[in-house]
């Protein structure tokens, strides 16, 4: 019996290693070459497997990419609190944080592009663990404590005034990767600064 538990837990390990491979070519796919370049045979040459042993771990493409987004956001969000350890919760160090969040997408384009172009349908199998990941609010919590201390913002307005600021900071992202008017990455910041200024 614990003969046949140990070959079970050895195949599981089989299983979640073969399927992180996957995972890992598609990632560097789309990070070098963009989500256009993903293919269940491009990530399966990569992975080093045969195009049909993907539909062992995957139904389809979509399922695939679906559980990638999940590990990006993952990386995402611990490039961000690996930068972001040293914060001290002024509106500067706010204004450091979320010039932190624009860079990483700065160095990883297609980064943003996968995650806010790819028309992503969320996989029907209910083994698909669609809801775990980063908790963000904690981190927006964190991020703009210092400001709540001082009483220039309210705990309950932190998702709000953060949901602000991503959607601006995604339209400052958007305008500079696709040339869309004099918008340079340096300029991208001080419109940050005023944002932010005027925000807070």
């Amino acid at each position: 019996m614990e003969n046949e538990k140990t070959m079970d837990d050895k195949k599981s390990l089989k299983r979640e290693r073969v399927k992180m491979y996957f995972l890992e070519a598609a990632k560097e796919i789309i990070i070098n070459e963009g989500h256009e370049k993903v293919s269940v045979r491009k990530v399966a040459d990569m992975a080093g497997y045969s195009y049909a042993t993907i539909y062992n771990y995957f139904e389809n493409l979509n399922e695939l990419l679906w559980e990638v987004k999940g590990v990006m956001v993952e990386d995402l969000f611990k490039a961000l609190q690996k930068k972001m350890h040293r914060v001290t919760y002024d509106i500067a160090e706010v204004k450091e944080g979320f010039k932190i969040y624009i860079e990483y997408y700065f160095e990883n384009p297609n980064v943003f592009k996968f995650f806010y172009f790819y028309p992503l349908r969320k996989p029907s199998k209910k083994t698909v663990d669609t809801e775990a990941g980063p908790d963000f609010n904690a981190m927006w919590k964190e991020t703009f404590k210092g400001l709540i201390l001082e009483g220039r913002l309210l705990e309950k307005d932190i998702e709000a005034v953060a949901k602000t600021f991503i959607y601006a900071i995604h339209g400052l992202i958007m305008l500079c990767l696709f040339n869309n008017g004099d918008l340079t990455e340096e300029n991208a910041y001080k419109e940050l600064d005023k944002i932010v200024d005027y925000i807070l």
